[in-house]
């Protein structure tokens, strides 16, 4: 009996669903669509101790790291990047000035932007901070779309004498705000 009254409901339920109302759809909405995601993410970090600017106890004026940003070249990067930001924070707890130079390379590993420098003021006791900020729009973003390294080179200026036993570092910290407009 129960089975009966169950397989009758379901009969009706289904019936009712067969009947329902609808208005044109217009499919082509689609082709409206447009989002703009912002992304933030870490770019390059680095760290240079007092020694690591010092080999055989002769100093090293250069002190150079290239980081793989060959996600710049994605087909989403390449499509849809509109606007990007590049923020660097720089460190210096070392009694020496430095110069920071920013070079893009493209695929060949050939230069194909450099920021303007970054000077590093000598710590005198207390930590140094310096920040800036690369704003990449309009028709420069194509030099992060033909990006596929960036070298980060830091020149130590003149001042008091380094040894493996000096104390300090430089720290280098970066990342990337991407505007994107994705249709």
């Amino acid at each position: 009996m129960k089975y009966s009254f169950f397989k009758r409901m379901i009969g009706i339920l289904l019936l009712l669903l067969s009947f329902s109302c609808s208005s044109d759809l217009d499919f082509n909405q689609a082709n409206d669509f447009n989002v703009q995601p912002v992304f933030t993410t870490n770019l390059a970090y680095f760290e240079a101790k007092a020694p690591n600017f010092v080999i055989n106890g002769v100093e090293r004026s250069v002190f150079s790291y290239s980081s793989n940003v060959d996600f710049f070249t994605t087909s989403f990067i390449e499509n849809d990047l509109v606007k990007a930001d590049l923020y660097f924070r720089i460190k210096n707890t070392i009694a020496r000035a430095y110069v920071l130079n920013v070079t893009f390379l493209d695929k060949m590993d050939r230069p194909i932007y450099s920021m303007s420098p970054m000077n590093v003021p000598a710590s005198n006791g207390t930590e140094i901070l310096v920040e800036r900020n690369e704003i990449f729009s309009g028709t420069n973003v194509d030099i992060l779309k033909n990006t596929t390294k960036m070298v980060f080179s830091i020149e130590m200026l003149a001042g008091p004498p380094l040894t493996a036993n000096s104390t300090g570092r430089v720290e280098l910290s970066s990342s990337i705000t991407a505007y994107f407009d994705v249709k």
